[in-house]
């Protein structure tokens, strides 16, 4: 495959936004095979790629005639996107999320729409936008926020009102039209925003929103609230006010009371009293804020948003931060359409927190001193002023206990986890260490994230000992006898004829991370990364009969773990777990090809290749 042609077209289509300019021709752009093949490498292991919409098409039976015969109806204009089935998911507050399924063909046609549009909007997306972006998350949107939010004294959080299901089509074709000079491409994502959806066999029509699980709505969700990132980065220019935040006048006239008081201690020779006076107004000093909070002289705002969620923090007045308030809404109202939720959106001062991203998030002062040297004069300053503190809000670690059924928070209590016995010790372990582990991760920016999640560690490892203790009618200290090795809970076990251990997981064990939690490498240009499935397809022999006469098609499974389960494995089936893959290229086309035989149930065990 000419993936170099394509890795430099690419490169054509970033360079030009860069410049401001339009782009253009992305229809004849659509009618390289190798961006199809690109696509299809990026999509195939995904957990959907076998997840049917309303019909059986599949990514299953991926072949170069199949992409041919999408290629040419997009060049004939005779593509139409089918509607997506609507399912449901929980959300974390009880109520359900609609999901739209797309069809296996309209999964590949946007995850090409995905590629070209990432490549040309990420070039000009702003740095305050953190959702569904390439090597940005939201440990990326929390790290923002603690490492230059430092002074803000109020929060303002926003909520939009349902925004997937109310983004504006209008509008959102004219956010497109901005970057993109291209009426057949702009076509077709307008025909895919118009599907519709079926539910219960039903249809309905779609006059607003994109389909929450569609591979193309993340960055049209983007580009939706690029705007506002726009307006927001000139709101924030036009509120800069000052160079510097003015001296508190309390504290200015407590510094100037210690210098003169510093003058008569170093006269007197050290007298007990001046030394008590000392004391008393350096206490005083450390509870005030050194810079004026409340004043016009000086004004920052700051904007970060990860999705469709985003705070703003102001240094500024209250009467400051409800003009910012009442602007936002008005360009969401009048320019995209969107309401915003009034009880979820409110003001709230800086140092009593807000919760962002499920983080706890508020401004903190410290009484700590550092000793330093000022002016020739030895002497200390306070170790934190304004910056901002993370922490795990309790409500969210009881709602995770809870969840997982570790016990009574309030009692302290922890309980067995009977759906758990029916599995193998390694496997209860290895549940109980994903969970407390993921949490850990998550929470990790968190400044005292050991001590936030130490209730929860208690009751996670005791629920663990005790589901064992249940499952081997054992007692609880044998079961923690058994495990103890020195500070640590291991579990040994046998495994083809060698011994194997599992460490139950601890805090402590939390790697140091060195301000580089979820560091991603930046792979959005690499466009070949899984280049060894087109080579295969490439080669057009069949992996299980070694035919080349025939047309070749590629056979998917949703997980290898599925075909280890079965007890009578088929020959086919154990040509995919010896060479370790979800994917199996086939011969198609007649009735006694591979891939027909296999779907029938007819696949005999002789036709194995050589190379199986």
């Amino acid at each position: 495959m000419r993936f170099d042609r394509l890795n430099r077209k690419l490169e054509g289509l970033e360079t030009t936004s860069k410049q401001g300019k339009e782009v253009r021709d992305l229809t004849r752009f659509m009618h390289l095979d190798e961006i199809w093949y690109e696509a299809y490498a990026n999509i195939y292991s995904n957990k959907g790629a076998m997840t049917k919409g309303i019909d059986d098409n599949t990514l299953d039976g991926m072949s170069r005639e199949r992409i041919e015969n999408i290629i040419k109806s997009l060049k004939e204009e005779t593509y139409r996107p089918k509607p997506v089935k609507r399912v449901y998911i929980p959300k974390k507050n009880g109520k359900l999320r609609p999901l739209g399924v797309p069809s296996g063909d309209d999964k590949l046609v946007q995850e090409v729409i995905r590629i070209m549009l990432e490549r040309i909007y990420e070039p000009v997306f702003h740095d305050s936008s953190h959702g569904f972006r390439p090597a940005k998350s939201c440990h990326t949107a929390l790290e923002q926020v603690q490492k230059t939010w430092t002074g803000i004294y109020w929060f303002v959080e926003f909520d939009i009102k349902g925004f997937f299901d109310n983004m504006n089509h209008e509008t959102l074709i004219q956010c497109l039209e901005k970057k993109i000079d291209d009426k057949r491409f702009i076509k077709l994502i307008n025909s895919f925003l118009k599907a519709g959806y079926l539910e219960d066999w039903k249809y309905h029509s779609t006059h607003s929103g994109t389909p929450q699980g569609g591979i193309v709505s993340p960055i049209l969700s983007n580009i939706y609230l690029h705007e506002l990132d726009e307006y927001m980065a000139e709101l924030v220019h036009e509120f800069v006010e000052g160079k510097k935040r003015p001296t508190n006048p309390e504290y200015r006239g407590l510094t100037n009371k210690l210098h003169r008081l510093r003058k008569k201690l170093e006269k007197s020779g050290g007298n007990p009293e001046l030394i008590r006076e000392l004391k008393e107004l350096k206490r005083q000093q450390k509870v005030i804020p050194s810079g004026e909070m409340h004043t016009e002289e000086f004004k920052r705002l700051k904007y970060c948003r990860y999705a469709d969620d985003f705070i703003c923090g102001i240094i500024g007045t209250k009467h400051d931060a409800e003009t910012i308030m009442r602007k936002v809404k008005e360009f969401l109202s009048d320019s995209l359409h969107l309401e915003i939720s009034p009880e979820k959106t409110c003001i709230q001062e800086a140092k009593k927190g807000i919760e962002f991203l499920s983080y706890g998030i508020q401004t903190q002062y410290g009484d700590k001193e550092i000793k330093m040297q000022m002016s020739g004069r030895h002497t200390t300053r306070r170790s934190v002023s304004g910056s901002i503190l993370l922490h795990a809000p309790q409500h969210k670690v009881m709602q995770f206990c809870k969840k997982y059924g570790y016990g009574n928070w309030q009692e302290n209590n922890p309980l067995h986890r009977p759906e758990l016995t029916n599995i193998s010790d390694v496997e209860i372990i290895e549940t109980y260490n994903a969970e407390l582990r993921g949490l850990a991760n998550y929470y990790a920016l968190a400044r005292e994230v050991k001590k936030d999640l130490a209730n929860l560690q208690y009751l996670s490892q005791y629920s663990l000992f005790k589901t064992l203790a249940n499952k081997h009618n054992s007692k609880l200290t044998l079961i923690i006898k058994k495990l103890k090795r020195g500070s640590e809970y291991i579990h040994k076990y046998r495994f083809k004829d060698d011994w194997k251990e599992v460490k139950v997981f601890q805090l402590k064990h939390m790697r140091e991370l060195d301000g580089k939690v979820d560091e991603l490498p930046n792979t959005l240009y690499l466009t070949s990364p899984r280049s060894e499935l087109v080579r295969r397809m490439e080669t057009e022999e069949c992996e299980y009969c070694g035919r080349v006469d025939l047309p070749i098609e590629v056979h998917h499974v949703r997980k290898l773990k599925d075909l280890k389960s079965n007890l009578n494995l088929e020959r086919w089936q154990e040509v995919m777990i010896a060479r370790h893959r979800k994917t199996l290229i086939l011969c198609s086309g007649t009735p006694d090809s591979c891939h027909v035989l296999l779907h029938q149930g007819k696949l005999p065990s002789k036709r194995h290749s050589k190379n199986a």
